[in-house]
């Protein structure tokens, strides 16, 4: 089975360690942890497609649109009081949004979607 490319953009280290991770624990291991904007947007510029994004609500609506590049988005956190759901803004942007998660990570949910990609990678997958 082919690998999901992985990419996480986070603004807490600990997070970013955390969700690494639990990516590993279920047998992820192509997943690159961004440091900053630049280098978020240096991987989306590649060539190699990435199949899931994984951002926190914290990072802001400007990165959706660099998003519509990847198979799929997943959300971690809570929106900021006063601001919409990315999530939902993602959705309304014709994203598929893989699961929108809160703080602390609800592993079920985690492992449930992190399944759905691998599936959709998979090389006998019908595109």
């Amino acid at each position: 089975m082919q690998q999901p490319y992985v990419l996480i953009h986070q603004a807490r280290p600990s997070h970013q360690i955390l969700l690494h991770q639990a990516c590993n624990a279920l047998g992820l291991f192509n997943v690159r942890v961004t440091h900053d904007q630049a280098d978020l947007h240096t991987c989306l510029a590649r060539r190699q497609r990435v199949d899931l994004l994984i951002l926190d609500h914290a990072q802001g609506p400007a990165l959706l649109e660099r998003a519509a590049s990847c198979r799929a988005v997943l959300f971690v956190g809570h929106a900021n009081p006063g601001r919409a759901s990315l999530a939902h803004e993602a959705r309304r942007l014709g994203l598929w949004v893989l699961a929108d998660l809160p703080w602390p990570l609800p592993l079920p949910r985690w492992q449930r979607a992190l399944r759905r990609i691998q599936t959709v990678t998979s090389p006998t997958h019908a595109h």
